[in-house]
């Protein structure tokens, strides 16, 4: 008995290792379209082919920043709902427990002067969690929301790596904010 829940445990969180980093290469995939495409047609986006064929009813998401940096390029950053995990147990129907993660995908665009991609990035971070107990057969339900509050962009931005495995600070200095 006591081999089995060892191999159990070892199972799933190999399953769970394997699951991160088929998720990190399709965001890479996913975001490696855009590169030296204009970004107003990037961002206009309603649903590349990738995602049709995904189900993904988000393409890049809505934009969640914009940084001009010095050397007159512009970074934008978008993020959008991405892989989803439901876990649970059930003891007889007596006592059941459910836990559900979402996590978004955050894809990042250096876009030059002409409006051009000329590098994108990309990660993730946990975006809603919930864990719920159910007592005799689900009639009872006590649920908490885990949810995680909303970020700093410093957070998602340390998040993300560009194509060649750089940090987004690899692209260049933030332009001094204008002051009117």
């Amino acid at each position: 008995m006591r081999v089995i829940t060892i191999l159990s445990i070892g199972l799933a969180i190999g399953l769970a290792g394997c699951t991160q980093v088929a998720e990190n290469a399709a965001n890479r995939s996913f975001t490696s379209y855009a590169l030296g495409k204009p970004y107003k047609d990037i961002a206009n986006l309603g649903q590349s082919p990738m995602a049709q064929l995904s189900g993904s009813d988000a393409t890049y998401g809505p934009m969640i920043g914009a940084t001009p940096l010095t050397n007159g390029m512009t970074v934008y950053r978008h993020m959008a709902p991405a892989a989803k995990t439901e876990t649970g147990t059930n003891f007889a129907g007596l006592v059941g427990s459910s836990t559900v993660s979402q996590n978004n995908r955050l894809s990042y665009f250096l876009v030059g002067a002409d409006g051009i991609v000329k590098d994108w990035a990309t990660g993730s971070v946990q975006g809603s969690a919930s864990d719920c107990v159910h007592y005799i057969g689900g009639i009872i339900n006590r649920c908490n929301d885990m949810r995680q509050l909303q970020a700093s962009l410093a957070l998602y931005d340390a998040r993300v790596a560009t194509k060649g495995g750089q940090p987004i600070s690899s692209w260049g200095e933030a332009a001094a904010p204008v002051v009117n």
